[in-house]
């Protein structure tokens, strides 16, 4: 098991430097400019523009700049925002304790929904109730998360004014009103990923279960009550 586990981690690396490498790639041949308003600011001269692209490493080659940019990440070099005028790193820690209650939470109702639906669905194969789960499995597992996230902002966010439709990250909960509105602004983001995690959870518990049904214990067991 530790030799299977090793051998999958190995074959991630070049996995994980290709798929970089594409992403690299295509963002340095964008026409967009990293720079962003400062390279279009009139108050820079072209000589000022010119040195921050040098300082940057702008001006070198793509490979030069993509070993580069691996070495820094390496390093815990996560590279400045520009937009945010802050590192890297201070953004992925101010919002990491967010992504992690929501996803967390998200994750948790999907395995607590996707596990009785995907049972029963084995368990009456081929029956309207199979069938009805699975169409519905169909359609969360087929809708892209952004499409779902904004159909509910427009629903109970523009049109009914029930939720908010902007996350304040900045919440801190002291009480229990705080509480109730951190749960209130929870609501849509963690349906949105429940829709598309229990779709996905449900269809590998069917399949699961109804390859575990015909197997010989299970035929020995039935009799037996």
């Amino acid at each position: 098991m530790l030799g299977y586990a090793v051998k999958r981690l190995l074959l991630a690396i070049p996995t994980l430097l290709a798929i970089s490498a594409v992403i690299f790639l295509i963002l340095a041949l964008s026409p967009s400019n990293p720079l962003g308003d400062l390279a279009t600011n009139p108050a820079i001269t072209p000589e000022v523009r010119e040195n921050i692209r040098r300082s940057l490493g702008l001006d070198q080659p793509i490979p030069i700049r993509y070993v580069k940019w691996t070495l820094a990440l390496l390093s815990g070099n996560l590279g400045y925002s520009f937009a945010s005028r802050l590192p890297v790193s201070d953004l992925i820690a101010q919002r990491l304790p967010t992504t992690l209650w929501i996803v967390g939470v998200a994750y948790g109702l999907s395995v607590a929904l996707a596990l009785p639906l995907g049972i029963v669905a084995a368990l009456k194969r081929d029956s309207w109730v199979d069938r009805a789960i699975t169409t519905l499995a169909f359609m969360g597992f087929s809708t892209p998360t952004f499409f779902s996230g904004l159909l509910l902002i427009i629903l109970f966010s523009v049109r009914l004014g029930w939720l908010p439709f902007i996350y304040d990250s900045t919440l801190i909960v002291q009480d229990a009103a705080s509480l109730g509105q951190l749960l209130k602004q929870s609501i849509m983001p963690v349906a949105v990923l429940v829709l598309f995690q229990t779709a996905v959870l449900m269809r590998f518990v069917r399949a699961a279960m109804l390859e575990e049904i015909s197997q010989n214990y299970v035929r020995t067991a039935q009799p037996r009550g």
